[in-house]
């Protein structure tokens, strides 16, 4: 738009309205395009509504036309760079609406369930994304808000610090905010793990003990023995002894991995068989289950739920035999494969409709819905 022509075009309006129409009538005002156009419909025989018209019609193609202030006479941000990254679809964006902190665990599944299938969240929804992530999980939520969601975090700033960074540029490691480093660091270890870790080498002996053991924390993701080396270094030299410890227990899980989720289902699996209340060790077999259960094991944990519940409930079927009980139970349902989300919310019905024995039972069927509805979404 050429801007000197709206100024010409805004000086002869203003003219006519500070002079009045009858001693300055309004000429017909010419232009390119589509403000041509609009001018072509314009009724200058109706002198003061035409006047009216193109200067509304001004004021919104300036407004349009302009460039904001940098404040304080700092250079404008420069824009934001493309994002290949495909959006989610509009039904699961509308479920951020609806996941809150309180149920971290929704949200972070949400999140996995983005990022493993190289999603970013859409536009109108980056803040709610980002407003949730600190809390649940910063790396994941920075990821999966996308290039346009980090360089916003970077222009906002505040709580949103974050996830000030973009992948391919290392100056947020370099000068960033301690926790935008912490962020971009377990970024790259889920994206670029050789990267980030050469990244931390960089920097080791420079980085405060405070710093040092936020940052090797970060090496958990996609930990494997490209690391070893360092960890051996940080094992055997690091001053702080929490330092030496953590990386003491990297190392063993290296060379002792754990047992396989297969293999930790097997073990817990004669449990649905029995007739009888739990042993303490057998409920510990149930709880190392703590992966994504496999579709056969959440089934069979499905069909035996209702004798499982009712050897909880007391002998009215209204109260909890150990009040507990719920905040221990509760977290097995987001292991829950997919596939058994119908079933479990269906048997959750054998244990009837009183007091608080309901009043979680209805609370858990919430959430399973929720969970099928965010797994419909992807």
């Amino acid at each position: 738009m050429n801007i000197e022509l709206i100024e010409q075009l805004w000086q002869k309006v203003l003219t006519a309205g500070l002079l009045g129409t009858e001693r300055q009538p309004l000429a017909s005002l010419h232009a390119e395009g589509t403000l041509g156009d609009i001018f072509k419909r314009l009724d200058f025989s109706d002198a003061e509504s035409a006047l009216l018209n193109a200067a509304v019609t001004l004021s919104y193609v300036q407004r349009a036309a302009s460039m904001p202030i940098a404040p304080l006479g700092r250079a404008l941000p420069l824009p934001c760079p493309p994002d290949p990254q495909p959006a989610v679809s509009r039904q699961a964006a509308e479920l951020l609406k609806v996941l809150d902190a309180r149920r971290p665990h929704l949200f972070e599944e949400w999140l996995h369930l983005a990022f493993e299938r190289g999603l970013r969240v859409s536009e109108e929804y980056i803040p709610e994304l980002l407003n949730l992530g600190e809390q649940v999980n910063p790396a994941l939520s920075a990821l999966v808000a996308g290039v346009r969601g980090r360089w916003l975090a970077a222009l906002v700033g505040g709580k949103w610090i974050y996830a000030a960074f973009q992948l391919d540029d290392d100056s947020a490691w370099r000068t960033g905010a301690p926790l935008t480093r912490k962020t971009f660091l377990s970024a790259l270890r889920l994206t670029a793990p050789e990267r980030a870790r050469q990244l931390l080498e960089e920097t080791w002996e420079r980085e405060s003990a405070e710093r040092r053991a936020d940052l090797l924390g970060t090496l958990i993701h996609n930990l494997s023995e490209a690391d070893l080396p360092f960890l051996k270094r940080v094992a055997q030299t690091d001053r702080v002894l929490s330092l030496r410890e953590t990386a003491a227990d990297f190392i063993n899980q290296l060379s002792q991995p754990l047992p396989l989720p297969s293999q930790r289902e097997a073990e817990a699996l004669p449990l649905f068989s029995l007739a009888r209340p739990w042993s303490h060790s057998e409920y510990t077999l149930l709880f190392r289950c703590d992966h994504a259960w496999s579709a056969e094991f959440s089934l069979s944990f499905a069909e035996y739920l209702p004798q499982f519940l009712a050897r909880q409930v007391a002998p009215n079927g209204a109260l909890w035999l150990d009040h507990s009980f719920p905040s221990h139970f509760e977290p097995l349902l987001t292991h829950l494969h997919p596939r058994a989300i119908e079933r479990t919310i269906a048997n959750l019905e054998s244990l009837g409709r009183r007091g608080a024995v309901w009043r979680n039972v209805a609370e858990w069927q919430a959430i399973l819905r929720l969970r099928a509805a965010i797994h419909a979404a992807f």
